[in-house]
């Protein structure tokens, strides 16, 4: 294990990944010299530059003499020329899952894992504590409205939360102290091969921990010693209730009595919330603190982000890949607009998944009034024969459905009839957010 206090330059293969990013925020923090590579600029890569990190485009040897720490996430493929080059030099590449071990390996940590609802319940996680004890660092899967970023640091941190990600096994070199699970659908079965393979990992990341906070649904699946189940049944020991939404904000009361509210839309953000107020008990943060930091989170970047609200148009932008997250996108949207009309753009991630999970994909997206879809992303992948965004179009059970290529897409949306556009996808979808909205209010003369 390296001594991170002796690090003074840093490498990052993959920089402008969400949890690659954050590692680089770290490590400036703490005084190094950070810099790394990344194929596209992003909004992210650019606030890097912004903040002093060194980001490049083009693969170049001049930088990587310079490092004494090299890291790299899994999703770079191991063909990159970086790989061979920093080995030929007598360094070793470490993967950012080793590194945030090290960085957790001797503070108390509170993993959250999950295969949807990790992300918001990390940043609701977060904020609570920072803002009611202030001990806390985090690291967490997307950018923070109310920060701006994916990182909270603290001098002396008695407590760090983390963003535990089953992608390539990788929350399995965590050692947590309280770990809270959402979820448990099927997923990154290029990593894991079956449904049954993924449980038993989780089981193991489950009783690393000392204290197990666990949502009802998935509940049975896990023995632990030290368990307390979360949700709104009668089995849930924090459980929520009496949800009603009003002006869009959604009111619940957690054991029938103590009254929160929350910005964010949708139920299953209700139940990131009562499982981020349930680890706030563990650590006997009072209601009254809790009541204030669950009513002034303000949510997550790409986490059902309504980049344009008037009474006639609607954007929202949402990180949803899986057909679970697209569900929970479609419903709290139902459940703020009523019966206006809802149109789902799509932008496939992973030829694997798409395969995988074919099945979900279709149910889920059938329930949107019109849906547009991308070509597939590939991101680490190469095309898989006979899985294609075409093949999942034809069969949506909706009338109103198109494929168009992103050259195509803005007026593509522009020739909807809804009144609300979810914009869901995990590739490079976001870029064309803002385009959107802007041609929205151009189009239809809405502020």
């Amino acid at each position: 294990m390296m001594d991170l206090r002796d690090v003074k330059k840093v490498y990052l293969l993959g920089i402008g990944g969400i949890g690659m990013s954050a590692l680089a925020r770290y490590f400036k923090g703490m005084g190094a010299k950070v810099s790394g590579y990344d194929k596209t600029p992003s909004a992210l890569t650019d606030q890097l530059i912004e903040e002093g990190i060194d980001v490049g485009f083009e693969e170049s040897s001049n930088v990587l003499d310079e490092a004494d720490l090299f890291i790299y996430t899994p999703a770079i493929p191991m063909d990159h020329t970086a790989f061979d080059y920093v080995k030929s030099k007598g360094n070793k590449w470490y993967k950012r899952s080793e590194v945030l071990e090290w960085i957790t390996r001797e503070i108390k940590t509170i993993a959250i894992a999950g295969t949807h609802g990790k992300t918001t319940t990390t940043g609701i996680t977060a904020h609570l504590l920072h803002e009611s004890r202030g001990d806390i660092a985090a690291f967490v899967g997307g950018v923070m409205t109310g920060y701006n970023s994916n990182l909270i640091t603290a001098k002396s941190p008695n407590y760090v939360v983390v963003e535990a990600d089953e992608y390539d096994r990788s929350f399995l070199r965590l050692h947590p102290n309280i770990a809270v699970i959402t979820s448990l659908d099927p997923d990154h079965l290029d990593i894991y091969g079956t449904f049954e393979e993924m449980k038993k990992d989780y089981k193991t990341f489950a009783l690393r921990a000392e204290f197990l906070i666990v949502h009802e649904d998935v509940a049975d699946m896990f023995d632990h010693p030290n368990k307390r189940i979360y949700g709104k049944g009668a089995k849930s020991q924090i459980r929520y209730s009496n949800l009603n939404v009003v002006k869009g904000a959604f009111n619940f009361t957690i054991h029938g009595s103590d009254h929160y509210s929350l910005s964010l839309a949708g139920e299953h953000n209700v139940e990131n919330a009562t499982a981020a107020i349930a680890v706030s008990e563990e650590l006997e943060v009072s209601v009254h603190l809790a009541q204030k930091a669950v009513a002034s989170f303000v949510g997550i970047k790409r986490r059902f982000e309504r980049v344009l609200e008037t009474p006639s148009k609607v954007v929202i932008d949402d990180y949803a890949h899986h057909p679970e997250e697209i569900k929970a996108a479609l419903a709290a949207a139902r459940t703020l607009y009523g019966e206006r009309k809802i149109a789902v753009v799509f932008q496939p991630h992973l030829f694997s998944r798409t395969r995988d999970l074919e099945e979900g994909f279709v149910e889920s997206l059938s329930r949107a009034d019109e849906v547009i879809l991308l070509p597939i992303y590939p991101a680490r992948e190469t095309p898989i024969d006979g899985v294609s965004s075409e093949n999942l179009l034809n069969k949506l059970t909706l009338k109103t459905k198109q494929l168009v290529q992103k050259s195509d897409l803005l007026n593509a949306v522009l020739s909807l009839h809804a009144e609300v556009v979810l914009i869901l996808g995990a590739g490079d979808i976001d870029r064309f957010v803002q385009p959107i909205a802007n041609a929205v209010k151009t189009q239809f003369n809405v502020e």
